[in-house]
């Protein structure tokens, strides 16, 4: 017959203090893992991020990726023609978090939306006040804050040529309208549309709307007045829009 003999202080356990040590590390190492996890989670979920953010839609027999910027912590602008009669908006922050949003404002005269984003908790851009012609002189530079597929955040350095009045077709291709915009000069590309144009102080003069199809590096924003425009009509709930 076998016996278990411990220690009189020491209940008999089948085991000596130096084995089960291992195990009890093992056990404090795994505690402090997931404590350190959960501790992460709350850090990423609470820690502002900047205002620049991917925005991908889908729904219209596609996917579409754009650029935008938020105005408030809840609130983004990006382009209205990747955005309109999409099911499901998604906007991710330069931290790499994805949220669903909501088209709460969109013309499709000046192709400018606004996706409400519950939770972001974005730092807003400083957004022009006015159409003061100083904001974004003929000749002054600045930055286009495009956001890639991937989600980095590129600063592609940017030329105000000049204030133009476009004439174009809307984001439905049925009537023909005209926008106060600006003509760039930058290397423009997929996803720029809905970017913010930043000038030399990093207030936002204008919103990318589109590049050209037959001149290099030349792209067109609409002007922050009539960004601001938009934003007197956004809506409490989603608002439902068409497919272009």
């Amino acid at each position: 017959m076998s016996m278990l003999v411990g220690r009189p202080d020491q209940p008999a356990t089948g085991g000596s203090p130096s084995s089960r040590r291992p195990l009890r590390w093992a056990l404090l190492a795994a505690a402090g893992l997931a404590l350190g996890l959960m501790l992460w989670g709350v850090l990423r979920e609470t820690t502002p991020v900047g205002p620049f953010v991917t925005v991908t839609a889908v729904g219209c027999s596609g996917r579409a990726h754009a650029s935008g910027f938020a105005v408030a912590d809840d609130l983004v602008v990006t382009a209205a023609h990747p955005v309109a009669g999409r099911r499901r908006v998604a906007v991710t922050d330069t931290a790499g978090r994805s949220r669903n949003g909501f088209v709460v404002a969109l013309d499709p005269a000046l192709d400018v939306a606004a996706v409400r984003v519950p939770g972001l908790g974005a730092e807003p851009v400083t957004l022009a006040a006015g159409d003061d012609p100083a904001l974004a002189p003929a000749g002054g530079t600045g930055v286009v804050a495009a956001m890639a597929d991937g989600g980095e955040l590129t600063r592609k350095p940017v030329e105000m040529v000049r204030r133009v009045r476009t004439n174009i077709e809307d984001v439905y291709r049925t009537v023909r309208v005209s926008r106060r915009g600006l003509e760039l000069s930058f290397d423009g590309g997929y996803g720029d549309s809905g970017a913010a144009v930043l000038n030399g102080d990093g207030t936002v003069v204008g919103m990318v709307f589109a590049t050209s199809r037959f001149r290099e590096e030349v792209g067109y924003a609409v002007r922050s007045v009539e960004v601001r425009g938009l934003l007197s009509q956004v809506a409490e709930l989603p608002q439902r829009t068409a497919c272009p």
